[in-house]
């Protein structure tokens, strides 16, 4: 009787409740497939990095947010060709991720900064811009990591207004090698079912993540990347931030395990992803 009375004194949950602890499942986090990433999207191969990042997933693209800067460490997005469309008449306002609010990362640089201005100016007669306004090749632009000429022909082109789809970028390259890239895979994917792409910025290992001119001109980024998947496999560039407008993008061909050292990310985790010759030759990069 004492030895009952004593456990009774001392057990603090009902019989029931502890039986249905004892065979309650461990909580474990989930693997979520995402779209826009060909199912896993990228992971940090640091712990403190993967705690601090936080992701959000809209229509059209998905984004890994730095919580330091705002920026995204990566953009991933799926090209088909019955969503590649022309964006010239298609506004272009910056507009602040309606996500964000739900994560702890803080929202990218000032919608209001003078420092940038629109992405949306092109050289003259350009079909993938809505002005025909010069743009001086000195000044830095805000450029988009997933482009709206990829999504104008569906509802959801406005996805790529979020300041989370946003980078600084240089108009050499913004409206240099970056732009034929993406007008290359826009006319590659009317051939393909489908690609993905995963593109984001680079920093340098002793860069702050902003700096100053000598002019007094913020900038970012050191370099930017973009891998490609088609059927075949991958093609992966990097385009240095000061890269000269005329270059072409097949010189700045590079490896995913480059750009994986370079970023701290696991790119497309638990696939086994070969480069390919016939992807880059379809995208005009035979011989290079």
């Amino acid at each position: 009787m004492g030895m009952t009375t004593r456990v009774a004194r001392h057990c603090l949950l009902p019989l029931a409740t502890l039986a249905a602890a004892a065979f309650a499942p461990a909580v474990t986090a989930q693997d979520i497939a995402i779209t826009h990433c060909a199912g896993a999207c990228p992971q940090y191969t640091s712990a403190p990095a993967a705690t601090r990042a936080k992701t959000v997933v809209h229509h059209v693209f998905a984004a890994g947010l730095n919580q330091d800067t705002g920026l995204a460490d990566w953009v991933a997005y799926r090209l088909t060709s019955d969503a590649v469309g022309v964006a010239s008449l298609l506004p272009r306002s910056w507009q602040p991720d309606r996500l964000v609010k739900f994560s702890d990362a803080a929202e990218p640089i000032d919608i209001n900064s003078s420092v940038y201005s629109l992405a949306d100016i092109a050289s003259t007669g350009n079909p993938y811009y809505g002005s025909d306004r010069e743009v001086a090749a000195h000044t830095v632009e805000r450029a988009r990591l997933a482009p709206i000429t990829s999504f104008a022909n569906t509802p959801y082109w406005s996805d790529l207004n979020n300041l989370t789809n946003m980078v600084p970028m240089a108009n050499p390259l913004r409206l240099g090698a970056w732009l034929q890239l993406e007008q290359a895979l826009n006319e590659f994917v009317i051939s393909e079912e489908e690609l993905y792409v995963v593109s984001g910025p680079l920093f340098l290992i002793n860069q702050p993540l902003t700096a100053v001119t000598g002019s007094g001109v913020d900038f970012g980024p050191a370099a930017y990347y973009k891998l490609v998947i088609s059927n075949s496999g991958l093609a992966a560039f990097v385009f240095p931030e000061n890269l000269p407008q005329q270059t072409a993008y097949c010189s700045q061909q590079a490896s995913l395990e480059q750009i994986e050292q370079m970023t701290g990310l696991i790119m497309f985790p638990g696939r086994d992803i070969l480069p390919s010759a016939k992807l880059l030759t379809s995208l005009g990069c035979s011989g290079n």
